[in-house]
């Protein structure tokens, strides 16, 4: 399933520097086997995402961007239908996202929205990816 010009239209990329800072120094944060994700409050009602990937996670720069583009086409995908508004997303990557099955991302994204209480739909049941 790809994301819609209109689900990529709603959600808007984090570009601000002092954004980045506040979400680092967060504590709300849950670690799953592809990537963690990291979430505060926004003062607009609108979806931010960003999506962070180190040299710790990847060495080489085209594994980097491949999973980049994975969290990205998911975060597009699962966060404007299954995500709280109103809220700043960071996904961070980790060393398994680059082998990890789109499947089971996107399971890993539910459950971390559902473990967070951030789950917009709460009549779905994600199961848990472990």
């Amino acid at each position: 399933m790809k994301a819609t010009k209109e689900q990529v239209r709603i959600l808007s990329r984090l570009k601000q520097q002092a954004a980045f800072d506040s979400l680092r120094k967060t504590k709300t944060r849950w670690v799953s086997k592809g990537f963690s994700l990291q979430v505060i409050p926004s003062d607009t009602p609108d979806f931010h995402f960003c999506v962070i990937t180190s040299k710790h996670a990847a060495k080489l720069a085209t594994d980097r961007n491949k999973m980049r583009r994975k969290l990205r086409a998911i975060a597009y995908e699962i966060l404007t239908t299954s995500a709280k508004p109103g809220m700043i997303y960071m996904i961070v990557a980790r060393k398994d996202s680059l082998t990890r099955p789109m499947d089971e991302l996107r399971k890993d994204l539910k459950w971390c929205l559902k473990k967070l209480s951030l789950n917009h739909d709460a009549d779905t049941i994600c199961p848990i990816p472990y």
